[in-house]
Formats: C-alpha cells, structure tokens, sequence
C-alpha cells in the first residue's frame, strides 16, 4: 500500500467523522456518576505492574450514570497509585453498551465481540470483532470502531457499512 493510499484513508476517515458529528453529547451528568457493576458469576482480585486487576463473569453488568454495558466477562484495571479507573474490558457474545444522548431521551448502542472502555482523558468507547454502532440516523458496522463519546466521532477499521443520515439534530 503506498502512502498516498494512507493519507487518503486517513482523511476519508476525518471527513467521514466530521460529516456525522452531531448537536447532542452523552449526559454530562455521567462522568459524575460512580461505575458499578453485577454479575452472576465469580470476582478475582489481583495486582499486575502498579494496577489492580479485578475479573468477574457470567452475566455482567457495568453502569455509569445512563451508561451502560453489558457482557459474559469484564476486567477492570485500576492505577494503584491514584486508585483511578483506567478501563474496562468486556467480552461477550456479544457484549452490549448503551447511552443515554440528552435529556430527550435519544440513545448511542452498539456491540461487539470485546468492548473496551476508559475515561482517562475522554470517555471511549472501543468496539472491537464484528462491531456495530447506532445513532440517531447513522448506523455503522466494521470490525472495529473507536467511538468518542463526548462528540460522539467514531474511527473505524473495515472493511464497513452503514448509513450516514443527512439531517442533523
């Protein structure tokens, strides 16, 4: 593949982003929330290079304010320094999240094989093996996508389909 071929790909991808960039943003309310989480299964607790690894399966459920994701397995990966969160994978078949968009009550879903989710800087949300991701009037499926949920901008690896509304909100 050349460069000229990546540079292309590159701002298609930008443009693409840019073109279904929408008004609305994830509850700010969210961030404030704690992240909880159920599951039916068993929790093992371990420390891995300064972090806690904390592993729990069988019908897991992470929320964080409207947020919320659900699986067969989540690690969650803590600094143990700082104590922060620093993500959360879950794994399922598929694995679910879902988001609450505004006080109108519109929503962002997807789903995929793995989910990673970290709010380090920014919220994102990775959806990674067979992903798929809904928003009002724009529906995207790749193997995978990187989607900000603060802007609610998405980065994909195709190959990839979908629809791109041309109305905005």
């Amino acid at each position: 593949m050349s460069l000229h071929s990546n540079n292309t790909g590159a701002i298609a991808i930008f443009s693409l982003c840019g073109l279904i960039s929408m008004s609305a943003f994830a509850l700010e309310s969210d961030k404030d929330q704690d992240v909880a989480y159920t599951a039916d299964g068993d929790l093992k607790m371990m420390t891995e290079d300064n972090r806690r690894v904390v592993t729990m399966n069988n019908n897991v459920k992470v929320t964080q304010g409207s947020l919320q994701i659900t699986g067969d397995m989540a690690i969650f990966e803590y600094d143990l320094t700082s104590k922060a969160l620093l993500k959360v994978i879950v794994n399922g078949s598929p694995a679910r999240y879902q988001q609450q968009l505004d006080e109108e009550g519109d929503h962002v879903q997807g789903d995929s094989e793995t989910i990673h989710y970290s709010t380090n800087l920014e919220t994102i949300i990775e959806f990674i093996g067979d992903a798929n991701l809904r928003q009002p009037g724009t529906t995207t499926s790749c193997v995978a996508i990187k989607y900000f949920a603060d802007t609610e901008l998405f980065e994909t690896t195709g190959p990839c389909s979908g629809i791109l509304s041309s109305q905005s909100n």
